[in-house]
């Protein structure tokens, strides 16, 4: 779920305000109530947003039936959320509304005095609404991961398409050196060309920077930026380029290539794709308690610090996790979780497994799955270049059934709410 636009944010936030008997109930769900307050200020910001774009507004009663269906569905989530278990902790939170903040080009001070200092916000409403947006957000990833299902044919048979091999196909980042040869060119003006494409070269050859040499031969417009013509995949380069690229080494000059523009020369300054990918692994394994309806995150904490504890004394780590770990696929290996690469973790995982030393019990922790800790029992560089091609078919897959297979948990949610909507 994205977040609310900066502007959005400076303009105002949305709050449950706290119910008391005078305030008016516009919508009850479930067992949670919609105030009318809370409509007429959705409303407030929706126009907002609308003046900011020069939009025309949807007609009053069409925006109000909408804002009314939006609260809907953010209170049936957010309840799910809340008997789920799933807690925003202060540090990811914080971490959040700072990013927030440096995409407005301002620290998180700054950010915060300006939304206290704008009238009709307060940056404590504001930290209340991204802190709810981020619960929908883990209960949708939750709730996906649950019902989309690809299997390992799925991955084969998009890997061969030729929508999963433009997906996979390497980048080549060139330098690029261009000697003109005018239409009107005559043999000797194109042997001039031919001298000066060989002069550079040389001048390669002899380990002369790129960069200087094209801003001193080349004609191209790139010229002056030392050659460089960015990332492209093979479909994206002209097929004389495609064709020596493919061959090349990083650091590889080809021959001059003759077009009826000229001579080139180009340089393979780098190469990257899912063909030939080295990374840092670490071996790691981990104890998950997850928290619930009956066990509260304070309850589920308690518990993995007492199994801390009881390994710090002396306790075998693996029967541990067979014991008491809340992820049933790695707690039938004793917790182990194989080797890993940086970022292929939830973000609060990443950062301790790749902080803590070897062989050592990390302290406790929270993700968007519950309460952890983690030990890392080894390291290694490994060539994985198949492994990330699948991910890539995988997250491709994911993605195009995300957005439909949300739609039809929304739906399912909604019909079975009870809903009643007062005038």
């Amino acid at each position: 779920m994205r977040f609310f636009t900066v502007l959005l944010l400076l303009a105002s936030s949305l709050v449950h305000a706290a119910f008391t008997p005078m305030e008016q109930v516009s919508v009850i769900v479930d067992d949670n109530v919609i105030l009318k307050s809370e409509v007429d200020k959705r409303i407030r910001d929706v126009e907002f947003q609308f003046a900011k774009r020069k939009a025309a507004l949807p007609p009053e009663d069409i925006m109000r039936k909408q804002v009314i269906d939006q609260l809907i569905m953010e209170s049936l989530q957010l309840a799910l959320a809340e008997r789920a278990g799933i807690r925003i902790d202060d540090a990811a939170l914080t971490a959040t509304l700072t990013n927030i903040a440096k995409d407005a080009g301002r620290t998180l001070q700054q950010f915060q005095q300006q939304l206290d200092a704008t009238t009709g916000s307060s940056y404590s409403e504001v930290r209340e609404q991204v802190k709810r947006e981020m619960m929908i957000t883990r209960l949708r990833q939750r709730r996906m991961q649950d019902r989309i299902r690809i299997s390992d044919q799925d991955v084969e048979n998009f890997l061969r398409s030729p929508a999963g091999q433009a997906e996979i196909a390497s980048e080549y980042r060139l330098g690029h050196i261009l000697v003109e040869i005018a239409e009107t060119a005559t043999p000797k003006d194109i042997a001039a060309a031919e001298k000066r494409i060989n002069m550079a070269r040389d001048e390669l050859a002899a380990g002369k920077d790129f960069a200087l040499v094209a801003a001193t031969y080349s004609s191209a417009e790139t010229a002056l930026k030392g050659g460089d013509l960015g990332w492209r995949k093979t479909a994206q380069l002209p097929t004389l380029f495609a064709g020596a690229v493919e061959t090349m080494k990083p650091g590889e000059v080809a021959a001059p290539i003759r077009t009826p523009g000229g001579f080139h020369l180009i340089k393979l300054l780098e190469k990257r794709g899912a063909d030939m990918v080295r990374v840092s692994q670490r071996q790691a394994r981990h104890i998950l308690i997850k928290t619930t309806e009956i066990l509260s995150s304070e309850d589920a904490r308690q518990k993995i610090e007492d199994i801390r504890a009881r390994i710090k004394a002396g306790s075998n780590f693996a029967d541990e996790a067979r014991i008491h770990s809340d992820d049933p696929g790695s707690a039938r290996q004793g917790g182990e979780l194989g080797w890993v690469g940086a970022g292929e973790m939830v973000p609060e995982f990443d950062r301790v497994m790749q902080s803590i030393p070897l062989n050592t019990v990390s302290e406790i922790f929270q993700t968007s799955y519950g309460w952890h800790i983690l030990e890392v029992t080894g390291e290694r560089e490994q060539d994985v270049s198949a492994q990330v091609r699948a991910n890539i078919a995988r997250q491709a897959l994911y993605s195009r059934q995300y957005d439909e297979e949300l739609a039809n948990w929304l739906r399912e949610l909604r019909s079975e709410a009870f809903v009643e909507i007062r005038n």
